[in-house]
């Protein structure tokens, strides 16, 4: 979804262990790596997410200064939920994973230093459509989502992406 397009260092590891590891490497099981597909910065997400943030504060500007006696007074508390709207916008981007893997039973995602942000597989709570994904991954009882626009990936990702929450959604 939101991620810099700036170097991302790629996922080191997955988030948890594959299992116990055998001495012989003859014993050992290799899974195939999942594939990891880079996210990048869905400028439709941050547009609509910024021009909502303009938009309560416009509301709340024209509301207050009736109250207030002119636009002046109420420029400040108006000004102060920008700013509050713009530092929470700022901490979402930077929240945002940078690569994700799908694997049969499983879906993680990585933060650009590497990082793993949520790992787990896709709940049956996914919905898609023709420019939104919004899967939800279950890690231990908790449920947390990921919002993937589709400007975010190229058409076979986010095909490959909507083909898992589809299927997920049957479970």
């Amino acid at each position: 979804m939101i991620a810099s397009s700036d170097t991302a260092a790629a996922p080191a590891q997955h988030c948890a262990p594959a299992g116990r590891d055998s001495l012989s490497p003859a014993r050992r099981v290799y899974a195939p790596r999942s594939p990891r597909i880079a996210l990048r910065p869905s400028w439709v997400l941050q547009g609509l997410l910024l021009i909502g943030i303009a938009i309560a504060t416009l509301a709340l500007l024209v509301t207050l200064t009736p109250g207030f006696g002119g636009l002046w007074r109420a420029l400040l508390p108006a000004c102060s939920l920008a700013a509050a709207g713009g530092l929470a916008f700022a901490a979402w981007r930077r929240a945002q994973p940078a690569y994700i893997e799908i694997g049969i039973d499983r879906f993680a995602a990585f933060s650009r230093s590497g990082a793993c942000l949520m790992d787990g597989r896709l709940s049956g709570a996914a919905q898609w459509g023709g420019a939104l994904l919004s899967l939800v991954v279950e890690a231990g009882g908790q449920r947390r989502s990921l919002l993937v626009a589709a400007d975010s990936v190229d058409a076979e990702s986010f095909r490959l992406l909507a083909v898992a929450a589809r299927s997920a959604s049957g479970r």
